[in-house]
């Protein structure tokens, strides 16, 4: 009788102990993964052409010669010369290419709260083509690009930045860029043009062919820059080659900074405790 039994329910038991080696891998296949590791928020000098690109760190006044693979932070400011390139990228999928006679700062680039970032860019001179990740409502990220007090912002898109002396020009050749100066806003759409002098808007029109073939042609390149970027992070992975390493950082320096004010705090106290001795002492 027992046996009976026992062969009658050994299905329904063995299905049990199935289910119970196989919970913990289906709640771990549900389990999205929080500790994915994302890139450094940061830009990246990703290809030079040319041997004319200087860089100027923030805080400092000696330019040095840019190299691949050097970060550009906060505060620096880039220069391309005459029959030079340069090309940085931001994460993976956001890229800003510099033509020749070009003068960018790098205004502010941090991460937000939400796992995106916010960047503003100035354009001092020359020509600045962005190619900016899709979907940056989605990590709550800001990209803005300023030039003689017209305001660019996107949310994903390719746009180009034409800074000379007071007049600056704005090209879109993907999405949309709203295009904001004190009190003025406008909205530049793909195949347009909108230009503006000492921040004023003057007139819009399409792009021409020779403009749109220029964007064409960095679309092309684009795939060699993203090339060079995975190799350049597998030989630091693999210890072939050392992260970029800031000559002058710009934590070390703020730290010396706080260093210097809490000396000197800690000199005015002592100070002040020898007056107040003194005076007990009368």
């Amino acid at each position: 009788m027992k046996k009976i039994i026992l062969n009658k329910f050994l299905p329904a038991i063995a299905f049990g102990i199935v289910i119970l080696f196989l919970m913990p891998l289906i709640g771990a296949s549900q389990t999205p993964n929080t500790t994915a590791k994302t890139d450094p928020v940061e830009y990246v000098i990703e290809d030079v052409h040319g041997t004319n690109i200087q860089v100027l760190e923030e805080g400092e006044t000696q330019w040095e010669t840019a190299v691949e693979g050097q970060v550009v932070d906060s505060g620096d400011e880039i220069k391309v010369g005459e029959g030079s390139e340069a090309t940085l990228v931001l994460e993976n999928e956001t890229s800003v290419h510099l033509s020749e006679k070009s003068d960018m700062k790098v205004e502010n680039i941090a991460p937000n709260e939400t796992g995106g970032f916010l960047s503003r860019l100035k354009v001092l001179a020359g020509l600045l083509l962005a190619d900016v990740k899709k979907n940056l409502q989605d990590s709550h990220s800001t990209f803005e690009v300023e030039s003689n007090g017209v305001v660019c912002g996107v949310r994903g898109t390719a746009f180009e930045v034409n800074a000379q002396g007071d007049s600056s020009q704005v090209s879109t050749h993907e999405g949309k860029v709203e295009v904001s100066s004190g009190n003025e806003s406008h909205m530049v759409t793909a195949g347009n043009l909108s230009a503006f002098k000492n921040g004023k808007f003057q007139i819009q029109r399409r792009l021409e062919r020779f403009e749109v073939q220029r964007f064409q042609k960095w679309r092309a390149f684009r795939q060699v820059v993203r090339q060079k970027r995975l190799q350049r992070i597998l030989a630091i992975k693999n210890h072939l080659r050392l992260p970029w390493q800031r000559k002058h950082p710009l934590i070390q320096r703020k730290i010396e900074r706080d260093l210097d004010n809490k000396k000197v705090e800690r000199i005015l106290e002592k100070k002040k405790i020898r007056k107040k001795i003194r005076r007990e002492a009368r």
